[in-house]
C-alpha cells in the first residue's frame, strides 16, 4: 500500500545518498592509488573486471530475493554485509603493498551487495511513491545520488592532498557511510505484500526464465535493457580513462582527478534538476538523442584534448547520465507490474552489469595505448549504438501507427 506522505520518501533517498558517498570515495581511492602505484590501468582493469563479475551473479539472485522476500530486509542486510567487509578489509589491507586478492574480494562483495541493493530500492519505490510522482521522485533521488558524487571527490581529493590518506582509511569511511544508509533503510515505512497461498517459491533459474518471458511480451523493456548495456560498456572506459589521463596528461596530481570527478558530479546535479523541473513527460527518443549528442562531444574533445575540453567531457557526461538513469528507471517502472519488478530489474541489470567486466578488461588493457583517443573511441561507439536504437525506436513507432 502506497503511503501518501512525502516524509516517507526521504529515508530511501538519503539511504542511496549515504551508500553512494562511501562507495564513490572507495572507488576514488582504489582507482587513484592503483594507477599512481603502477602507472597504468591494467591492474585496475583486472581488479574491477573480476569484481564486476559480482554484478553478474547478483543480477541472477536479485529477482528471487526482491520478488519473494521482504524488499526492505534486502536493503538492510546488504548494508550490514557491506559495512562488515569494509571494516574487515580496512584492518587487513596492506597500504604499502595492497594484496591484490584482498582488493578483488572486497570489490567483489561490495559490488554483489550493490547489485542486490539498487534493484531492491528501485523495486520498492512504486510501493511507496504514487505513480504520478514516480518521474519526479526518480529525478530527485538521482539528484541526491549525484550530490554524493559531488561530495566524494571533494572529500577524497582533500584527504589525498592534505593528509595523504591510505587505502584502509578509505575503507573505514565507506563502512561508516553504509551504517548511515542502514539507519535510513530502517526508517522506510514498508510492509511486504502478502503473496497468494498458491504461489510457489521459485528457483533462481525459474525466476530468470519468467522474467525473460515477461520481457518477450514487452519489447520496450528489451530496448531499455540494450540501452543500459551499451551505456555501461562505455561507462567502464570512461571511469578507467579518467585517472590515467589525470596522471599522465595533467601533472599527475590527485587534485586534478578530484576536480574532474567533481565537475562530472556537478553535471549530474544539473541533469537531475533539469529532469526534476521538466514539466513534460520525458520520451525515449529524447534520451537516446542526448546520448548521441554526448558521443559527438567525446569525439570532438578527445581529438583536441586540453584541461578545458577534459572538464567539458566530465560536465556533459554528468548532465546526460543523470537524465539517462532517472528516465530509464521510470520507463521500466511504468512498463512493469509491481509483482515482477524484482525479476525485471534483475534482468535489466544483467544487461547493464554483464558488459561491465568486458568493458573493464578491454579498456583496462588498451587505455594505456589509446591514451586520449580512448574518448574518441567511446564517442564513436555511443554514436553508432544509439543511432541504431533511435532507428529501432522509430520503426517500432511506425509499426504501432
Amino acid at each position: 500500500m502506497i503511503n501518501n506522505s512525502k516524509k516517507t520518501y526521504f529515508p530511501l533517498m538519503f539511504s542511496l545518498f549515504a551508500s553512494q558517498l562511501g562507495s564513490a570515495i572507495y572507488v576514488l581511492g582504489l582507482n587513484w592509488l592503483i594507477v599512481r602505484a603502477t602507472g597504468n590501468t591494467k591492474l585496475l582493469g583486472l581488479i574491477e573486471g573480476l569484481g564486476g563479475l559480482a554484478f553478474f551473479l547478483g543480477d541472477f539472485l536479485v529477482g528471487v530475493l526482491v520478488d519473494q522476500c521482504n524488499r526492505k530486509k534486502v536493503l538492510i542486510w546488504t548494508d550490514i554485509v557491506s559495512t562488515l567487509i569494509c571494516f574487515v578489509g580496512g584492518f587487513y589491507v596492506n597500504n604499502q603493498q595492497p594484496q591484490i586478492w584482498l582488493l578483488i574480494i572486497i570489490t567483489f562483495i561490495l559490488n554483489l551487495m550493490i547489485a542486490l541493493n539498487y534493484p531492491a530500492a528501485k523495486a520498492i519505490t512504486p510501493e511507496i511513491v504514487k505513480k504520478n510522482q514516480l518521474q519526479k521522485f526518480n529525478a530527485i533521488s538521482n539528484t541526491f545520488f549525484n550530490m554524493a558524487n559531488v561530495g566524494a571527490p571533494l572529500i577524497g581529493g582533500a584527504l589525498l592532498a592534505i593528509k595523504g590518506i591510505d587505502f584502509s582509511e578509505f575503507l573505514i569511511i565507506n563502512a561508516l557511510s553504509y551504517i548511515v544508509a542502514l539507519c535510513m533503510n530502517l526508517l522506510i515505512p514498508y510492509k511486504k505484500r502478502q503473496a497468494a497461498k498458491d504461489n510457489k517459491k521459485e528457483s533462481v533459474f525459474a525466476s530468470t526464465l519468467i522474467g525473460f518471458k515477461y520481457v518477450k511480451n514487452h519489447p520496450n523493456l528489451l530496448m531499455y535493457m540494450l540501452a543500459m548495456g551499451i551505456f555501461n560498456f562505455c561507462y567502464a572506459g570512461f571511469l578507467l580513462a579518467a585517472p590515467y589521463i589525470a596522471n599522465h596528461f595533467f601533472e599527475g596530481e590527485a587534485t586534478n582527478y578530484s576536480v574532474f570527478l567533481t565537475v562530472s558530479a556537478i553535471g549530474g546535479l544539473l541533469g537531475g534538476l533539469w529532469l526534476t523541473f521538466q514539466k513534460s513527460e520525458i520520451q525515449t527518443q529524447r534520451i537516446y538523442c542526448e546520448q548521441l549528442f554526448y558521443g559527438v562531444v567525446l569525439i570532438g574533445c578527445g581529438m583536441f584534448l586540453s584541461l578545458s575540453t577534459w572538464l567539458l567531457i566530465a560536465l556533459v557526461f554528468g548532465i546526460f547520465q543523470a537524465r539517462f538513469f532517472g528516465s530509464i528507471t521510470t520507463f521500466i517502472q511504468d512498463e512493469t507490474d509491481v509483482a515482477f519488478l524484482g525479476r525485471i530489474f534483475g534482468l535489466t541489470f544483467l544487461f547493464f552489469d554483464g558488459v561491465q567486466p568486458l568493458g573493464d578488461f578491454v579498456f583496462g588493457f588498451f587505455v594505456s595505448s589509446w591514451k586520449q583517443w580512448t574518448y574518441v573511441i567511446l564517442g564513436v561507439l555511443l554514436v553508432i549504438f544509439f543511432s541504431c536504437l533511435l532507428f529501432l525506436n522509430k520503426e517500432k513507432g511506425n509499426m504501432v501507427k
